[in-house]
């Protein structure tokens, strides 16, 4: 670690000083743990249907440096600015949706919030967006980009909060779906980034040169099989090079893009960063991650799961559930709250 990050680090640490030790703590570790592994799996297999594509989007929050956590702030004010930060994803997040939703178009995510060492609120979102709402999720972002300069009130959750404008910003999907995305209307154009030395693409249909320069659009890039597997798994070469259909191969790598996301989660080593900062993110904001509503709640799934387990023992994995909601070998009456299984058994979840 560097100076500052080992300042911050300390300070960070004396925030979430432990308190009096928790009767069974690692049983709810282990529970919370199940919970976040099933809906990631979950959220990967609701993106993954046939007219969707999918993605990753990660942003930072704060085009000021002193918008983020600096070495000099008082453990109050890292408080105080975590929180803006954290605000400030939530409100992207529900401008996306909303203008996602008035195109009619369904906006399924998993959102995961990180702590950079250099004090920068991070944001990594899984999405899953029919491919015809691509154009509307680029413009979205172009236009909150402009809008959001400075800090700024607004409305969240009914509530008046101050909320900081997007940072750096990265959008990378599959290669496979550029060809999808030319069939629908839209063109790309290709640069060499000397220093990283990626390709990366401009959309011509919305984006200038001059724009591109400035950095005022997410940086976007095509992942190849080489890049998915260098930066999430082998096992999505291994559905990529095989005859598998496309709900399924999305399945597999939108599990990867969100188990990548909340990776901080699984990581235990008292010492090391992520442990740091899952337990400051937790402390501050209340959650590591935000997602979509599934076709089925989660709460009620996990509440009745072992319930379910009895009659279908096929629900031990809630995405194996999502996707026979989604192909109709299930069925779930969310006014009842029935749950009608593939074997004719049923259960009442509510």
């Amino acid at each position: 670690m560097t100076k500052q990050q080992h300042v911050i680090s300390n300070k960070l640490k004396k925030i979430i000083e432990p308190k009096k030790r928790k009767l069974y703590q690692e049983k709810d570790i282990e529970i919370q743990n199940a919970q976040i592994k099933n809906i990631t799996q979950a959220i990967a297999a609701y993106g993954a249907q046939q007219n969707r594509m999918i993605g990753m989007l990660t942003i930072t929050f704060g085009r000021n440096k002193y918008d983020r956590i600096l070495i000099n702030d008082y453990c109050s004010t890292i408080k105080r600015k975590t929180k803006t930060m954290y605000n400030s994803a939530l409100y992207f997040i529900e401008y996306l949706k909303k203008s996602l939703n008035k195109n009619g178009y369904n906006f399924i995510y998993l959102c995961a919030f990180e702590l950079q060492k250099d004090g920068t609120f991070h944001m990594h979102m899984y999405f899953s967006i029919p491919v015809k709402g691509f154009g509307i999720l680029f413009n979205a972002y172009h236009n909150y980009y402009h809008e959001i300069t400075t800090e700024t009130p607004v409305k969240l959750n009914k509530k008046e909060v101050k909320i900081i404008p997007i940072g750096r910003g990265q959008l990378g999907v599959a290669n496979e779906v550029k060809e999808k995305l030319e069939k629908a209307g839209f063109s790309f154009k290709k640069y060499k980034n000397k220093q990283s030395d990626r390709d990366e693409y401009r959309c011509l249909n919305f984006v200038s040169d001059e724009e591109f320069i400035s950095g005022s659009w997410p940086t976007l890039y095509f992942y190849t099989k080489e890049n998915l597997q260098k930066h999430y798994s082998e096992k999505i070469v291994k559905y990529l090079t095989k005859s598998y259909t496309k709900p399924t191969r999305q399945k597999v790598i939108g599990s990867q893009f969100a188990k990548h996301n909340v990776k901080i989660v699984y990581e235990n080593d008292e010492e090391n960063w992520n442990e740091i900062q899952k337990k400051f993110i937790q402390k501050i904001c209340g959650r590591l991650y935000t997602a979509s509503r599934l076709p089925i709640q989660i709460n009620l799934y996990q509440k009745k799961r072992k319930q379910i387990m009895k009659i279908y023992p096929q629900y031990r994995n809630m995405n194996t559930l999502i996707t026979d909601l989604l192909n109709g070998k299930a069925t779930y009456n969310k006014k009842t709250g029935v749950l009608i299984c593939p074997n004719g058994e049923s259960i009442k979840l509510k």
